[in-house]
């Protein structure tokens, strides 16, 4: 495996002061989100509207432009994707919470690190700066912060034949050890994942029990996807032509068009932004997917629709369908495809009952995708000392993309979160 910097140092250290920060601001400021969306028609002179960065902005100029200093790692997986993560040291604030403990913050499907600094001083990215941890935000291949290759790109086939396992078994490590080669000796990544970025880390702990356990001191769940037999939403209804689909694009060599984020975005921004009435319709429509009864308010669909959708390859989509199916397992190649690769006629299941990283599980009732009944089935599979904890949000309106979003998220996810952490470490 390598992993390391194009410049060889692993990093470009950009340190920005909050001062200037606020500067650059109070020379951008026009309102671009507001509490209604009846708010919207008249955005620049409501009193119910403000100006969010994080609407307008990629992640390192939010982050810089909330005041935190911000570096830049560019990371070399095994099989040649360049990775992009953006650190949010803590050079003179570290507590002894944070001295060997580095946190990583891992997406979901077709989304960015951005999703964890969308909600101001809000989100759970700065809120951990801000208790003094050392934060990583991680960005596996294919999405718009990671298209980089050594020898291919975006515009190449191979480039997006990759799936969950390349980003479970090669993207993980390697952010891994950029990490911890910039921490203290001895240090252990807490991994919070949300979403597919927990399916990703179970993965990569079931297939290297002794290496998760040397490398990782916990992995936080929030919307674990496991098995996701139980799931609610529509679109367990498209599971199980995923193949089809995959081998239609790729017929028709489309992979790209509906992989890419530029694509992607190119035909959704355009659309969900083009009036409160459209905004509010598109954010139904997603809702159908992560559940109905949602506390990610209109604030919230600017900063939405400029993160996301972040990119994925066709075939991630696929894998997370085989999880639908009820699998959690390696790639499905069918019979002669799983002899090629496995040298055995079925793809082989990642057994989490190997796990020797303490696990703590937050999953909501409301949440259509990632149903309370899937993370009960994950943590009774999981072994005894991995259970940590397992916590419930059970309330009327708070869903799937709310972990993330939501108006709540912060008394109801983080500032428990955070305490959860400083706790695990003092044991």
């Amino acid at each position: 495996m390598r992993s390391g910097s194009l410049s060889g140092s692993s990093r470009a250290l950009v340190v920005v002061a909050a001062v200037f920060g606020w500067m650059q601001l109070a020379h951008a400021q026009e309102n671009n989100v507001c509490l209604t969306f009846k708010d919207y028609y008249t955005v620049k002179n409501n009193s119910n509207c403000w100006y969010n960065p994080a609407a307008v902005y990629k992640a390192p100029d939010v982050i810089k432009l909330m005041g935190y200093p911000v570096e830049e790692h560019k990371v070399i997986t095994a099989d040649g994707y360049i990775l992009t993560m953006y650190r949010i040291p803590n050079y003179h604030t570290a507590t002894k919470y944070t001295k060997y403990h580095p946190v990583y913050l891992q997406h979901g499907l077709v989304a960015t690190c951005a999703t964890f600094i969308g909600l101001g001083r809000d989100s759970i990215a700065f809120m951990l700066a801000d208790a003094g941890y050392d934060v990583w935000l991680g960005n596996y291949r294919g999405n718009e912060y990671s298209e980089g290759h050594i020898n291919l790109t975006v515009y190449d086939q191979e480039y997006w034949d990759h799936g969950m396992d390349e980003v479970a078994l090669l993207d993980l490590p390697a952010m891994f050890e950029t990490i911890l080669s910039n921490s203290a000796k001895g240090s252990k990544v807490i991994f919070i994942g949300h979403s597919l970025g927990t399916a990703v880390s179970l993965m990569y702990s079931a297939e290297r029990p002794e290496e998760a356990r040397r490398n990782v001191k916990m992995l936080v769940l929030l919307c674990p996807a496991y098995t996701l037999a139980h799931m609610i939403s529509p679109y367990r209804l498209a599971a199980p032509f995923g193949d089809f689909i995959l081998d239609t694009v790729r017929r028709l060599r489309l992979e790209r068009i509906v992989s890419q984020a530029e694509e992607l975005q190119r035909l959704v921004i355009p659309v969900c932004t083009e009036s409160p009435e459209l905004m509010r319709y598109c954010m139904q429509l997603y809702n159908l997917f992560y559940g109905p009864n949602t506390d990610t308010g209109p604030e919230s669909i600017p900063v939405y629709f400029n993160q996301l959708p972040g990119g994925t390859s066709i075939k991630i989509l696929n894998h997370a369908a085989d999880l639908v199916r009820g699998n959690f397992r390696k790639y499905n190649y069918y019979e002669e495809g799983n002899i090629k690769h496995y040298g055995t006629p079925h793809a082989p299941v990642y057994d989490i009952s190997r796990l020797q990283v303490p696990v703590h599980v937050v999953v909501s009732k409301q949440d259509w995708a990632t149903t309370e009944a899937d993370a009960i089935n994950l943590w009774n599979h999981l072994p005894p000392r991995s259970r940590y904890e397992l916590r419930t949000i059970d309330l009327d309106f708070f869903t799937h993309v709310d972990f993330v979003f939501g108006r709540h998220a912060r008394r109801l996810i983080y500032e428990p979160l955070i305490k959860t952490l400083n706790k695990a470490i003092e044991e």
